[in-house]
């Protein structure tokens, strides 16, 4: 055991897993928070290693205790003895700066690297090629990577009672729930974990420790005093002050000092219970006075620092004799602690800490904001921007906490890495950020990126705003970046004539060769003119793409771009041609930095949606796997649409016709809070679909009266991508007029959507409205009309590889195909192949793989929070709802309005089918009755 008990601090420490050894994607996380503290003094506490032990046969273990009981210290043994053991080992210091989902995600990947290369390594090596990987995508890739260790790999979340986030406590509930056998979570702090422990400790996967664990006994009590102070303590005294501190470190660690300066252990005694009342009392009239003077103002200058080093102190303290200062507290156990093996960096303890700066406000207030300034100046200085922006803000000093973040933030987001960036400017106020255009550019771009298309449109017609009324320079420079991320957020906003215009301006603009401004101009310039019959022009910029598309280009981007030549060539109905594009860059990302990240997901929807119309179902399913929640959210619009229909459309397939409703239901949810209307309209379309299809034409038929209302009158010209908006809403009602008996109100809509489609060059959207409107005239009596329309379908179909366009139409397309074999000998455009093939395929059982579900986890079953699984579990162990209201000390009313939620979440109407669908073989061991209760 460490004798300084909990040092609640960050540090580096040589062992198998080197803090040093961070990889360059994270490059503002702390090093030192990766390694438990290091102390000179050494005290082993068999009895609570013992104790902890069994938690390597649970997933999780919990050590819970108020400050001063020595935490850190026996977690820090318990680690050196696992690492002697052949386990893997990672530790996380945690503070409240990083109750952040991203920033807890990269630091615990980060802790999973260092203590295992192949934990963290195949993680932090697509993260640096794709750091917008989601953070579900982030744990995802840790569990996979964990399940394939050969050993134990425990991580040890230390002051994991400062983080207050709920999506961290439902991150780490989740990356628990599906935690291979080899990992194992050690999370200590003041308090439990606000996710349900009561899960875990149902199936056998808990350990809980508190105080009484930590206690020292009589033996470690007289080591702890001859280690530290060389003093050996008597029986009796040893028995007397146990008494007096309980087993409490902290109050060992005050007696050590109290007795190393004369003091007799009975005079200690009678006044450590007043100690452990008034900690601050007692450290005023029995610790600090026995400091030097000088030593005493070093104490309260530094004590702003979360950690020292020599170099800072000295800056802050007004001193050259910093080393001598913390040399003179190490020697003396004066609760400071060096942080790493070269002793670098230092560290107060918590609870000294918190003294220090009570005293420092009481004492000296008028020298706070100065020492943070000098702080927060020396931290910039060493490129340390999370420190320095921090004690920027401490001190007030806002302005420059603003201009340090302006001058890395445009850096970062060319890196990609714009959380960081959302992350610092949420905690400067407006007024610092107001007048920084490059900062205030730097936000619009992070939010783009981010796929927050609403708020980056607000945010840059502000800063368009306040140039207009002259409140903020435009220059040349600010121009072009202007330009760009207009033309960048009106693409992902679905703007396809905006972003065409804003992208050739950028260019025309004249921006570097292979530069971020030239990629965006380009790929905006690809996405708009593919809504505008460009595909020539589109040709000779994938070219230029091509040519400035480097090694060094990040893999989102190339994949992006190369997403967008696809989606080109998807639009004008070369489907080969895109497949083989979308495909390639799909490989290379796929190796580059793994399927589950959000480059590989991007190309997926196009992808998806070309091989599910060429019935290659299997593909599909593949390709689909596991990706959801990804594409969710991570993609933009187009990607996200073919992602969704085509896996609402397998789930219709494979009999899942609650499953399809719920993923265009989701989607569409996506789609309203992005303001996306042609995706909103194409899961409208695709519910009346599955309505029409389960023979439900009411349901269709409200589902339609939304979707007219939600798109209002044809407007006076079609153009760029809402060509296609209004593509799906006419097909959708026309579906809805041939369903309701009324197909001849149907055929002049579909005559009028072709006409637009093919003057836009758009011969896929043509064909399916060919094969629709052949189904329309057919259902009208107009047979030879149908097949005419048919015909026209056949043409391009053969070329294209189209099957399911025909087979989803039903049976009134195999009649129509059944007549033009009859004509075979007049159909020169149709080979007689392609026609058996197709009329072949409607004989097939309507089935489809089910590969495209994510195995650990049924997709609706993913929608459920911690709150909800836990209440779950209880329904699953016979509890009633006074029940689990009791347990989880909430109203019985609330535990009725979690089950609601659950229910409609499932898609399931009793207690029963809720825990089969949201704990499947998930169950606790001991089932306190065989019958759920209300």
């Amino acid at each position: 055991m460490n004798s300084s008990r909990d040092q609640e601090a960050p540090s580096t420490q040589s062992s198998p897993g080197d803090a040093e050894q961070v990889p360059p994607c994270w490059p503002t996380l702390i090093l030192t928070k990766l390694a438990p503290p290091r102390t000179r003094h050494y005290v082993q506490r068999a009895r609570a290693i013992g104790l902890l032990r069994p938690g390597l046969e649970r997933k999780l273990t919990v050590l819970v205790a108020q400050a001063g009981f020595g935490k850190t210290s026996l977690l820090s043994e318990w680690k050196h003895r696992l690492e002697e053991e052949g386990c893997a080992v990672g530790w996380l210091s945690i503070d409240a700066d990083d109750d952040d989902l991203f920033q807890f995600c990269a630091y615990l990947l980060a802790a999973a690297r260092n203590a295992c290369r192949e934990a963290g390594e195949p993680v932090a090596q697509w993260l640096e090629a794709d750091p917008l990987a989601s953070a579900e995508a982030m744990l995802a890739g840790l569990l996979n990577a964990v399940a394939t260790l050969p050993r134990q790999l425990v991580l040890v979340l230390d002051d994991f009672d400062r983080l207050a986030a709920p999506a961290i406590h439902e991150a780490v509930f989740r990356l628990l729930r599906y935690a291979p056998e080899n990992l194992h979570l050690l999370v200590a702090g003041r308090s439990e974990p606000a996710f349900p422990l009561s899960y875990f400790e149902a199936r056998g996967q808990l350990l809980k420790l508190d105080a009484e664990a930590l206690r020292f006994d009589s033996a470690e009590t007289q080591t702890f005093f001859s280690v530290v102070s060389g003093r050996t303590l008597s029986a009796t005294q040893t028995e007397a002050l146990l008494q007096a501190t309980e087993g409490w470190v902290a109050g060992l660690q005050l007696a050590s000092f109290s007795l190393s300066e004369n003091e007799s252990a009975g005079a200690f005694t009678e006044r450590l219970p007043f100690a452990r009342r008034s900690i601050e009392a007692y450290l005023n009239e029995n610790v600090f006075v026995h400091v030097p003077e000088p030593l005493q103002v070093f104490l309260l200058r530094t004590s702003v620092l979360d950690r020292m080093s020599v170099p800072l102190c000295n800056a802050l303290a007004g001193t050259d004799s910093a080393l001598a200062s913390l040399e003179w507290l190490v020697s003396r156990n004066m609760f400071v602690r060096p942080l790493d093996a070269d002793y670098q960096w230092y560290r107060y303890h918590a609870l000294f800490a918190e003294y220090l700066r009570k005293r420092l406000l009481r004492e000296r207030p008028q020298e706070v904001a100065g020492l943070h300034r000098r702080a927060s100046e020396w931290f910039a200085a060493q490129s340390l921007w999370p420190e320095a922006v921090r004690h920027a803000l401490a001190a007030g000093d806002v302005d420059r906490a603003a201009g340090w973040v302006e001058q890395c933030a445009m850096t970062l987001v060319e890196a990609s890495d714009v959380r960081t960036v959302l992350s610092w400017v949420a905690k400067l106020p407006p007024e610092a950020v107001h007048g920084r255009l490059r900062l205030r550019l730097a936000h619009a771009w992070a939010l783009a990126l981010t796929i927050q298309t609403v708020a980056a449109k607000a945010a840059l017609q502000a800063v368009e705003d306040d140039i207009g009324r002259g409140r903020l320079p435009l220059t040349e420079v600010v121009r072009v970046e202007l330009q760009a991320v207009t033309a960048l957020i009106a693409g992902l906003s679905d703007e396809s004539q905006l972003s065409l215009e804003m992208g050739r301006k950028v260019l025309a603009l004249g921006p570097e060769a292979g530069s971020w401004e030239e990629g965006i101009g380009l790929t905006t310039q690809i996405f708009g003119l593919s809504y505008a019959a460009g595909f020539d022009e589109v040709e000779r910029l994938r070219r230029t793409l091509t040519l400035n598309t480097g090694a060094d280009t990040p893999i989102y981007a190339k994949v992006y771009r190369q997403s967008m030549v696809g989606l080109s060539l998807f639009v004008e109905g070369r489907l080969g041609e895109a497949v083989q594009t979308l495909e390639d860059v799909l490989r290379e990302s796929n190796e580059r930095v793994g399927r589950q990240s959000a480059a590989s997901v991007l190309p997926v929807g196009y992808l998806a949606a070309i091989h599910y119309e060429w019935n290659d179902l299997d593909r599909v399913a593949e390709l689909l796997e596991g990706r959801l929640e990804i594409a969710l959210q991570s993609c933009s619009l187009g990607p996200l649409v073919g992602f969704c229909v085509t896996l609402a459309r397998l789930r219709l397939l494979a009999g899942k016709q609650d499953e399809a409703y719920q993923i265009v239901e989701d989607a569409e949810a996506i789609a309203r809070g992005r303001q996306w209307l042609r995706m909103q309209v194409a899961c409208k379309a695709e519910a009346i679909r599955i309505s029409i299809g389960a023979g439900d034409i009411g349901r269709a038929t409200r589902i339609g009266h939304d979707l007219e209302a939600l798109v209002g009158p044809k407007p006076s010209t079609l153009h760029g991508s809402y060509l296609e908006t209004w593509q799906r809403f006419q097909v959708a009602h026309c579906r809805l007029l041939v369903g309701r008996g009324r197909p001849e109100l149907a055929v002049p809509i579909l005559q009028s959507v072709q006409a637009e489609l093919r003057a836009a060059g758009m011969q896929y959207l043509s064909a399916q409205i060919s094969v629709m409107l052949a189904v329309a005239l057919h259902s009208a009596g107009q047979r030879a009309e149908a097949v005419q329309a048919m015909r026209a379908a056949l043409a391009y179909g053969q070329a294209n590889g189209l099957h399911r366009v025909f087979l989803d139409a039903g049976a009134a397309a195999r009649e129509i195909l059944d007549a033009l074999r009859q004509q075979q000998d007049r159909l020169a455009e149709v080979e007689p192949w392609y026609l058996r093939r197709l009329c072949a395929g409607f004989d097939v059982p309507t089935s489809a793989p089910d590969a495209a579900e994510d195995r650990a986890e049924p997709v609706a079953a993913s929608r459920l929070s911690a709150r909800e699984v836990e209440i779950l579990d209880y329904v699953a162990r016979g509890l009633s709802n006074k029940e689990i209201a009791r347990a989880i000390r909430v109203a019985p009313e609330t535990v009725k309005w979690h089950l609601k939620n659950i229910f409609e979440k499932l898609k399931v109407n009793s207690r029963i089918q809720a825990v089969r669908s949201g704990l499947g073989r998930d169950l606790p061991w001991v089932t306190e009755r065989t019958v759920p209760r209300s």
